[in-house]
Order: structure tokens, then sequence, then C-alpha cells
């Protein structure tokens, strides 16, 4: 007697056909999979601390001095301004007739000569020479930046024996030496 399929319903038809030729087209067969689940346990054989540094910049105001030479100058000569005067007068009474026809330029140039001859006596009389240096305490205040390197923990490297074999995992829960710890094992089985 022969043997005849059943065919799925109508609706399901174009759903199985999809999935068959959308396989075809990309030359694979449907293929299962299989994934396993286990726990492990393990010992830390080894413990690194994960850091990161960062730089906290603070402006701050600070008073600096420092030592610094100042200069010492000798006293000058008195010098005789109504000399000075006197004589600058003269010249600037002599030089302003001498140059002009005027009337009163003579008087004009000795009243010019009269201050010429006593800002020149002033000059003379300042004008020490530097003999020696004194030290002089000298501060101002600046404004300087405190630059300061902080560090923070961000996770811990560890090496786990487990399951015959040594693993580098990374965790942010600091753990100890010899401490045993349970891991998760995820194996998953398929064809070629």
């Amino acid at each position: 007697m022969p043997t005849f399929l059943s065919l799925p319903s109508s609706s399901r038809i174009p759903a199985i056909l999809g999935t068959a030729i959308m396989c075809s087209i990309a030359g694979l067969s449907p293929a299962l999979s299989e994934t396993r689940i286990e726990t492990v346990l393990g010992t830390v054989t080894k413990v690194d601390t994960l850091t990161s540094t960062y730089t906290v910049k603070t402006p701050k105001d600070e008073r600096i001095c420092e030592i610094r030479d100042v200069p010492i100058y000798s006293e000058g000569q008195k010098s005789d301004e109504l000399g000075s005067m006197i004589i600058g007068g003269l010249l600037g009474s002599a030089v302003g007739n001498k140059l002009s026809d005027n009337n009163g330029a003579g008087a004009a140039g000795a009243v010019a000569g009269a201050l010429l001859g006593r800002s020149q006596a002033n000059k003379n009389a300042k004008s020490g020479e530097i003999v020696g240096y004194r030290q002089q305490e000298s501060c101002e205040t600046k404004r300087v930046i405190l630059e300061e390197v902080r560090s923070k923990i961000t996770g811990y490297r560890v090496q786990v024996e487990a399951d015959g074999r040594i693993l580098n995992l990374e965790t942010s829960s600091p753990l100890g030496l010899n401490d045993r710890v349970e891991l998760r094992k995820q194996v998953s089985y398929s064809l070629r």
C-alpha cells in the first residue's frame, strides 16, 4: 500500500516555503546548536589593581618674596642755584640782545637763561654715582595654578586557575589571593 504525506494546512505553506527558499539562497542548511552553561570553581592566583590618573588644577593667590639688590647713590654736591641762575641770566640776556633788535629780547633771554641754569644745577645735584648696593626684600602677589595628580581605582585584573586552565579576567570587586570564586562556563556545540 502506498504511503502518502499529509500536507500542512494552506496557511502554513507560505511560511515553510519562505524558510526553505531563504536557506537555499544563502546556501545554508538549517543547523541546530546546543549551548550548555555550568558553574565551576576557581582559585585566584594573582591580583592587579587597575587605576586611572587625572590632574586637578586649582588657582591660588600666592605671595612671593625675594631679596633684591638696590643701588645706593652718592650724595651730589650741593649746587649753587643762585649762581647758576645769575650766570644763565647773563648769558641769556647777551644772546637775546645779539640775535634780536627788539626791546625786551635781552630780558626774555635772561629769564630763559636763568631757568635753564637753575634746571642744570638741580640735575647736577641729583645725579650721584652708584657707590654700592643694599639688599631689600621685595614682595608681590601672583596667581599660580597648583596641579595635583590623583589616581582612582577602576577595577581589578585577576588570574584564576579553574578547569585545568589559567584564566585572565577583569572585575570591579576586589579579590584576594587564594580566594575561591565561582565562574560561569558557557559551551556551545554546533555542526559545521
